[in-house]
Formats: structure tokens, sequence, C-alpha cells
């Protein structure tokens, strides 16, 4: 067929998400916003996607909260390796105090700045070897269960927030057939 002789459909912008559409198009092929619909059926379909968006940015900001954690254990982890250098400098094994919550809060920062990425992964990464260490902590001395319980409580719970959020996120993006 000779493409000199094909007629080009005009092309008009969707009012939704502003892809190209073609006049024949009823509804617009790329979010489906109702181009040939009434004007009721239009503002349904924007009102949806609005509330839709809403939802979107109420999870994602759970989630960021979430990641934020990690960056908050971190910071915490790093700090109680500081107080256990000064507390036992004099101590010959005082790495062996020091080191393993700078390689946490390493970790955690890690995970943390991750989880924008991919939130569900990293918060129960986290989740995971925050309690892992508390279990050892305990294990080492069973006092380490009830020192400073409502912060691991908080920290806990802020956790599995997250997890639940970064859930809902992504069957959010599922249903809504949205990518990354």
């Amino acid at each position: 067929m000779d493409d000199s002789l094909t007629i080009a459909q005009p092309k008009e912008r969707c009012a939704s998400c502003f892809n190209e559409v073609i006049n024949d198009d009823v509804f617009c092929t790329s979010c489906g916003y109702p181009i040939k619909g009434t004007e009721q059926e239009q503002r349904i379909f924007l009102s949806h996607i609005e509330a839709n968006n809403i939802d979107y940015k109420d999870y994602n900001d759970k989630v960021k909260r979430a990641g934020n954690s990690l960056y908050y254990l971190a910071g915490f982890s790093l700090l109680g390796g500081i107080i256990s250098f000064f507390l036992k400098q004099d101590d010959p094994n005082v790495l062996a105090y020091t080191l393993p919550s700078i390689i946490l809060a390493v970790l955690f920062l890690a995970l943390g700045s991750y989880s924008r990425k991919k939130p569900l992964a990293c918060i129960v990464s986290g989740l995971v070897l925050y309690l892992i260490v508390q279990i050892l902590l305990i294990i080492d001395n069973p006092v380490n269960i009830a020192s400073g319980i409502i912060v691991k409580i908080i920290i806990i719970g802020y956790l599995i927030n997250g997890i639940k959020s970064a859930l809902e996120l992504e069957k959010f993006k599922k249903e809504h057939n949205i990518k990354d």
C-alpha cells in the first residue's frame, strides 16, 4: 500500500493522561479515559483517578516513613557503638563491642536507602535483622528483654505497619497497572 495515499488521523490529547489519542477513539488507549463519554462519565473517571492518586500517595508516605525508621535504626546503632566505645575504651576488646554496632548501622543505612526502590523487601529485611539482634542480646543477657521495651515495641510496630503499607502499595500498583 502506498503511504502517500494514507490519510493521517487527526490527533488530540487525552484530558486525563495527556497522551495523544486519535479522534475516532472512544477511550484513551493509555489510561481508559472515556473520550466520547458524557461529561458526567468523564468527571467520574477523573474523580476516580484523583482518589486513586490520593490512595497511592498515602501508601507511599507510609512506606517512606517505615523506610525512614531504617535510617533511625542506623542512627541508634551508630550512637550505641560510639557510646560503647567511650564506655569501654580502656578494655582491650573495645572493637568487639563497637564494631557490631557500626556494622549494623551500615546495614540499616543500606536498607533504608534501597527501600525507595524495593520497600517491601527492605522493610522485611530490616525487621528480621532488628529481631535477630534483639534475640541475640536477650540470649547474651536476659535483662535486655526489659531494657528499652517501649522503644523496641514502637520500632517493631513501625516496621510492621510499613510492611502492611508496602503490601497495600504493591496490591494497589498491580490493580492499577502502575509500573515503577
